[in-house]
């Protein structure tokens, strides 16, 4: 997705089909522990190559839609599921739409953060009162930033980040802006969103769905042997969220 401010923004997309699938899968997993897949009204913005928004145009079967938003169109697969181009993080669909929204690796890439409140708004106004958000943003304090692969990038304040990235030979900005999890809740709460933080579960999906039988799978099924890696290295956190429950009305 694209900042809504002036500077153009380069994709990050992932063509990958494997990876993209299993990725798909391991969201899938993730949300049918809290909702009902089959019959679902899905969003996934920053669709990129589409193979997420084809995985759940499976899934939802004949009662259910999946609807699919990016700012440009790189899809390489473009079969059972709806696609808008958007110019931004403004949404084109009415309040109230969608039972899930998922929004994987895409916050870091709208913008500052009046842009990332604007995602997370928009994300909080076209999901139903009961439905759920899937969203995965990067770890700012990873010690590899994924995007550009240099140690410590997005860690830095934007001069020398920018600097960084010529240095290496990267391209001439870091264009990125990952918060951190302490930003990021905030953010979800000014948004209007309830959440929990999912990561643990997510490491269990991933030796479910990607790891070969072994010692490593049996260590990623005992995450709380570990558990402090995901506030210091692991590169990605994951939550669900829901819309907040209005304030009940003064007598």
């Amino acid at each position: 997705m694209q900042t809504n401010s002036p500077a153009p923004r380069r994709g990050y997309a992932s063509a990958d089909a494997d990876r993209r699938i299993r990725k798909a899968r391991k969201i899938q997993a993730l949300l049918s522990g809290v909702c009902q897949i089959d019959g679902a009204r899905v969003l996934e913005i920053g669709t990129g190559a589409g193979y997420i928004a084809a995985h759940f145009a499976d899934q939802v079967g004949p009662a259910g839609r999946v609807h699919a938003v990016d700012v440009n169109d790189t899809r390489k697969i473009q079969r059972g599921y709806y696609f808008q181009r958007v110019d931004d993080t403004t949404l084109p669909f009415p309040d109230a739409t969608f039972d899930i929204c998922i929004s994987n690796h895409v916050i870091e890439h709208v913008g500052n953060t009046h842009d990332q409140q604007h995602h997370l708004r928009e994300i909080r106004r076209v999901l139903r009162p009961r439905g759920w958000l899937y969203l995965a943003v990067p770890n700012r304090y990873t010690l590899i930033e994924p995007h550009f692969r240099l140690p410590f990038l997005s860690w830095l304040p934007q001069s020398l980040s920018d600097r960084y990235v010529r240095a290496a030979g990267k391209g001439d900005r870091y264009d990125c802006a990952p918060p951190s999890r302490i930003q990021l809740q905030g953010l979800l709460r000014e948004a209007g969103l309830t959440f929990e933080h999912i990561t643990i579960d997510g490491i269990r999906q991933v030796a479910e769905l990607e790891t070969r039988p072994g010692i490593l799978q049996q260590l990623l099924r005992r995450p709380e042997l570990w558990a402090w890696l995901v506030f210091r290295i692991l590169p990605t956190y994951l939550f669900l969220a829901q819309p907040s429950a209005p304030p009940e009305p003064s007598s």
